[in-house]
């Protein structure tokens, strides 16, 4: 879910400096989509190893509201689109992105389901209030994973969901969930809207291909340094079942409490032992010199465990200065962090606040998106140890030149294959902008 950014557009294409030169590429790009067809952004979700896209736009109709749609072979189609009515109840309105697809075709992806015009975060409810989980394929269409009144794990209901949905090969799907918990927990509180003892929180759980719920990490699960988690959101998986999340330990200062909210760190949970370490913890040094992590999030597994994920590394812990990490056999490097050169030219000032600013393939290359100290964005890939740049301000795309990445906001949502295709969205220096994938030449 996003607001509209027309404003945004219009003020970015009118502050950036149309005589940037346009910087070498070792790409080619495809629009795959006009914002001019849609309301004014694009939310990236996935592109396939057989090159299948979906992405969750804006759509102009019924306005304020989102779609979940398929690119296919150069031909879109609608999946899930605002107004129509979800199985199970309720009718579309946003999407909690990013949306994913797996190499089979199948896709996963959460919405709310109280209609256009309604966003899913509500002042008197945690974000992702009467939320739904759904999968989709060819030959069912749409059917719910977990919708609002589904029995959770444990005992009680769930109550909704919140962003960021995995799906893997197997059909398995992951994805957080509003439930109630009688531990502790360090937010302000609502109580169970049932009457039942304890109050809401988020908790990581897996949905198999028959529909089966079973819990990943919820709260009251153990933690490491002998303290319990009291929200888990954030899943993410690998072939092997190593599960990444999100996630508060009780103990952890709050920060800036919210509803079911205090600054979160980035864990791993491991398939074969069951273990759960540390990979990203809020107060702990990070790699970047003098800086410790703040909020951490996004976390996203290769095959062999492991994890890149996003961090804010900002003095005054005020999110200003979301950076970029890969965990790998028990060390934290630096992938891109404030005042880092970066190729093409400028320094590093942030990356984006979306779950999927930064993204991974089974390669370990990592794909992510970046603002500039000079005002200008970019899209980044890291291989092997080293950064490269894939486009940013002033870069031919086709015939048109980019002004921005992601229509002004600078936190465009980007997703990678095998192959080493990029997704994400622009806006372009003549006006409007697309929706884009670059294919290395």
């Amino acid at each position: 879910m996003r607001i509209s950014r027309t404003l945004l557009v219009l003020l970015a294409a009118a502050l950036l400096p149309l005589g940037v030169p346009a910087q070498p590429s070792h790409y080619t790009f495809t629009q795959i989509a006009d914002v001019n067809d849609y309301a004014g952004y694009f939310e990236a979700g996935t592109i396939t190893n057989h090159g299948d896209i979906l992405f969750a736009p804006g759509l102009l109709n019924p306005p304020n509201s989102e779609g979940v749609l398929l690119w296919r072979k150069g031909m879109p189609t609608s999946i899930a689109s605002g107004g129509q009515g979800l199985p199970g109840g309720g009718i579309m309105g946003y999407t909690l992105s990013p949306v994913q697809m797996n190499d089979h075709g199948e896709a996963g992806f959460i919405v709310s389901r109280d209609g256009p015009g309604v966003f899913p975060s509500p002042p008197d409810h945690p974000t992702g209030w009467n939320a739904g989980v759904y999968r989709y394929n060819s030959r069912t269409g749409i059917t719910p994973v977990m919708i609002p009144g589904t029995p959770a794990p444990g005992g009680g209901s769930f109550w909704g969901s919140f962003f960021l949905v995995t799906i893997n090969n197997r059909g398995d799907v992951y994805f957080p969930g509003i439930i109630c918990t009688t531990s502790t927990v360090s937010f302000p509180t609502q109580s169970c809207p049932d009457g039942r003892p304890g109050v809401l929180t988020y908790g990581a759980y897996k949905a198999d291909a028959k529909g089966t719920i079973s819990p990943m990490v919820v709260p009251g699960d153990p933690a490491p340094s002998g303290s319990y988690f009291d929200f888990v959101h954030g899943p993410a998986t690998n072939p092997r079942g190593d599960f990444a999340f999100t996630g508060h330990v009780f103990t952890d200062g709050c920060g800036n409490a919210g509803l079911i909210y205090c600054w979160d760190s980035v864990f791993l949970k491991k398939s074969r032992s069951g273990k759960i370490v540390e990979i990203a913890r809020v107060g702990q040094p990070s790699p970047v010199p003098g800086r410790n992590f703040g909020p951490a999030f996004g976390p996203l597994l290769t095959p062999d465990g492991d994890v890149a994920f996003i961090a804010d590394v900002s003095l005054a812990g005020d999110f200003s200065e979301p950076s970029v990490f890969f965990h790998s056999k028990g060390r934290t490097i630096v992938i891109a962090a404030p005042g880092y050169y970066m190729p093409g030219g400028g320094r590093f000032a942030r990356t984006g606040f979306n779950n999927q600013s930064v993204a991974i393939n089974n390669a370990g290359d990592i794909v992510f998106n970046a603002a500039l100290m000079d005002g200008t964005q970019g899209i980044y890939l890291w291989r092997d140890g080293h950064l490269s740049l894939v486009a940013k301000t002033g870069t031919y795309v086709g015939k048109n030149r980019i002004a921005n990445v992601d229509q002004g906001a600078g936190d465009t949502q980007v997703a990678i294959n095998d192959a080493g295709q990029i997704l994400f969205s622009a806006a372009y220096q003549a006006g409007g902008g697309g929706l884009l994938v670059a294919t290395p030449k």
